[in-house]
């Protein structure tokens, strides 16, 4: 049986300030992309084929989130941005904080880089409760597109 493939955590290649100007917090995974694939496959794979646990973990927070104000994550997906055959970028604004997530296909490379703007000490407390969670859903995440 093949392991699967793990992301690994890499330096943000993006200009994180022209994708949320002002932003608090970034990094970024990455993980050899399947041969022929766009960043909009990617961005399906990834999204499609996640795990139970990280789908238990999103209603989770959109319980909590609800008790802080925070918009709940859509079922359907994060809303699209913009999207272009190297890059799709997902995210929206809140009350709290504002997110965006960049999959993008380049070099051989699939990655996902994560930017966030916090507004208040809601936004910074729930950023810091959320980032372990993070560390282990957005590697498992990229892996889903290998």
């Amino acid at each position: 049986m093949n392991k699967p493939l793990r992301a690994t955590p890499i330096v943000p290649s993006l200009d994180c300030a022209r994708i949320l100007p002002g932003y608090d917090f970034a990094d970024a995974y990455a993980i050899p992309a399947p041969v022929g694939i766009d960043a909009m496959s990617a961005t399906q794979l990834a999204f499609s084929r996640g795990p139970r646990w990280i789908k238990a973990l999103m209603a989770t927070r959109n319980r909590l989130g609800a008790v802080a104000g925070l918009k709940p994550a859509p079922a359907s997906g994060f809303p699209v941005i913009r999207q272009s055959p190297d890059e799709v970028l997902l995210g929206f604004d809140d009350r709290h904080l504002d997110f965006r997530v960049a999959v993008t296909v380049s070099q051989g490379q699939a990655m996902v880089t994560t930017v966030v703007r916090c507004h208040n000490l809601w936004g910074r407390a729930y950023l810091r409760a959320v980032m372990p969670f993070h560390r282990m859903i957005a590697p498992r995440m990229l892996a889903g597109i290998a």
